[in-house]
């Protein structure tokens, strides 16, 4: 938990340092107060992705319409239109807003991670400090997070648009852990690495979608929220496939 305030504060820090320089560097003056109908237009907006987000969640794509996501939020569906042009437009910006963050907290992570361990970096730590502030956002719990991850599960299955998008979103923050990792394993062949990664990407996905599947498979003695049952477990679990197949004697 510390862990994870910690990098949120050191997101807002850098995030601080580079508004502060944009603005010197411009010479804009400080900003007023937002209006109160500014205001009440960011609240709208925000309503908004979060009535997109869950149904989408839950019915994806193709199963919702711009009606239903006006009514879920109470307002007009003219707004839609207004903030976001069309029914894709809201769904990019619903999945946009939470990828930026996770994206920045995840970077963070891994440049501590190195900055701490320097040249003895392993497996397991790359693995841990990539994973972290997504297991930390689970460990929360919050509704919005979880409707989150199964945007992310659903557009890792969509075949017209889910790759795509993905790569949009998510392979700066991917390419950083493999170069971690060829730092751990600097035999590794690249090919190695990626399969790696599309199979802990995939475990990741079906832990996150929250099916229910576990629970019923184990009888109740698992659950996809239990964060500190299945978090360790799947650092182990990844860094044994990375090790066994990235081996440069593996026939």
């Amino acid at each position: 938990m510390e862990k994870n305030v910690s990098l949120q504060r050191r997101i807002a820090e850098k995030d601080g340092v580079r508004e502060g320089a944009r603005s010197r560097q411009h010479k804009i003056a400080p900003a007023k107060a937002k209006s109160k109908k500014a205001q009440q237009s960011l609240e709208t907006r925000d309503r908004l992705l979060d009535a997109a987000e869950e149904l989408f969640a839950h019915f994806g794509l193709y199963g919702v319409t711009v009606r239903n996501i006006a009514e879920h939020a109470g307002v007009d569906s003219a707004l839609i239109h207004y903030y976001f042009g069309t029914k894709r437009g809201m769904f990019d910006a619903v999945f946009a807003r939470r990828a930026e963050a996770i994206n920045a907290a995840r970077l963070l992570s891994m440049d501590d991670y190195e900055e701490q361990v320097g040249t003895a970096i392993t497996v397991e730590g790359a693995l841990r400090a990539f994973l972290h502030p997504i297991l930390e956002n689970d460990r929360q719990a919050d509704a919005g997070w979880r409707n989150f991850s199964a945007l992310v599960a659903l557009a890792n299955n969509t075949k017209e648009w889910g790759g795509e998008m993905m790569s949009r979103y998510f392979d700066s923050v991917i390419h950083r852990l493999i170069d971690l990792l060829r730092k751990a394993m600097p035999d590794a062949k690249p090919v190695d690495l990626y399969w790696s990664y599309q199979m802990l990407s995939g475990s990741l996905m079906v832990i996150q979608a929250s099916t229910g599947r576990i629970e019923l498979l184990s009888n109740g003695e698992c659950r996809s929220d239990d964060v500190d049952a299945f978090s360790d477990r799947l650092v182990e679990y990844a860094a044994a496939g990375f090790r066994a197949l990235c081996q440069p004697d593996r026939t």
